[in-house]
């Protein structure tokens, strides 16, 4: 035991509370009583009472020697007792955050497939061009409406036409983004089931673990990781698979309403195609770019809901990795 005088009283106070009261009792009495008989013997030894009795003699000190080495050992046994349990405890603490930190990342896996990355990438890409046709179409969309209505079988005015090609464009970059997250499973029944699941074990290894590991380790995770944990409800949001599904659904449906199949049909808008028109004097269908614009703004919600998930798949390998350190 090293220390000054007083930390030393004071580790031997906070050890001797440890002890178990009952014990703290049958420790005191012992060591009083065999305080008591070695006054006794030491009496009795200065007036050579002993020496007529020497079988009595050895039993009085055989006594006298257990009531002072007896508490000792049990002292010392209590607290390698308590090290083992408290060595046990801690294990399972650190099992149980392990087994939490296994399941979130499970969970994770279901939230999100493997290919989420490329995903990402991918729908950046689209967007990029998304936003390409969709600036091309906003520097179109005036003069389109100001020109001179022409009949198809004239042809429309060139305005119309670049306007409507850039429709297209992005009615095809919008289809292909919203395939490309649909495919990471995002918005599926699956993935509102992992996200409260992972939701669920990281509530447990906050409330529950992390204190229990406190008293029995003194360690819990790094900064990061305990403040993903601790703002759960930031880091897994609760309604984000449902957001990310009910945006897809909004996205699908404002895709569906450019009649892009129609449009593709008229540009180039050939003789053929003309014969079959029931009315080919009518002008050419032009989608508002307010429709446009609507389309892109729910594409780029979209892209943060696909976000803040790759973000809780994030936070949640690298609690599973901390506490996988850890627990070693």
């Amino acid at each position: 035991m090293t220390g000054t005088p007083r930390a030393r009283t004071a580790t031997l106070r906070r050890e001797w509370e440890t002890v178990h009261p009952r014990l703290r009792t049958t420790v005191v009495a012992m060591l009083s009583a065999g305080t008591v008989l070695t006054a006794l013997g030491a009496a009795g030894d200065a007036a050579g009472a002993w020496s007529r009795f020497p079988f009595l003699t050895n039993l009085a000190s055989a006594l006298t020697g257990a009531l002072f080495g007896l508490p000792v050992a049990l002292l010392v046994v209590q607290r390698l007792i308590q090290a083992q349990t408290q060595t046990t405890e801690r294990a399972a603490a650190w099992r149980l955050a392990l087994r939490s930190a296994h399941t979130m990342r499970f969970a994770a896996r279901t939230l999100l497939s493997a290919g989420t990355e490329h995903a990402a990438t991918d729908l950046d890409g689209l967007l990029a061009q998304c936003d390409g046709a969709l600036a091309e179409a906003r520097e179109w969309a005036d003069r389109a409406a100001a020109a001179k209505a022409r009949p198809r079988r004239l042809r429309a005015s060139m305005y119309q036409r670049t306007y409507l090609h850039q429709v297209l464009n992005v009615h095809r970059q919008a289809q292909q983004a919203l395939d490309v997250v649909a495919a990471t499973g995002i918005g599926t029944e699956a993935a509102t089931a992992a996200l409260e699941r992972i939701r669920t074990e990281a509530a447990f290894l906050h409330d529950d673990v992390r204190p229990m590991l406190l008293r029995l380790d003194g360690r819990w995770l790094a900064a990061p990781q305990a403040r993903a944990l601790e703002r759960a409800d930031d880091t897994f949001p609760a309604d984000l698979a449902y957001a990310a599904a009910r945006q897809l659904t909004v996205i699908s449906g404002l895709i569906e309403a450019i009649p892009a199949a129609q449009l593709a049909t008229l540009l180039p808008e050939t003789d053929a195609a003309r014969d079959q028109l029931t009315d080919p004097d009518l002008p050419l269908p032009m989608p508002a770019i307010e429709h446009l614009e609507e389309l892109r703004a729910e594409l780029g919600r979209l892209q943060a809901r696909l976000a803040t998930a790759r973000q809780a798949a994030e936070a949640v390998e690298a609690i599973h990795d901390e506490v996988d350190r850890l627990a070693v």
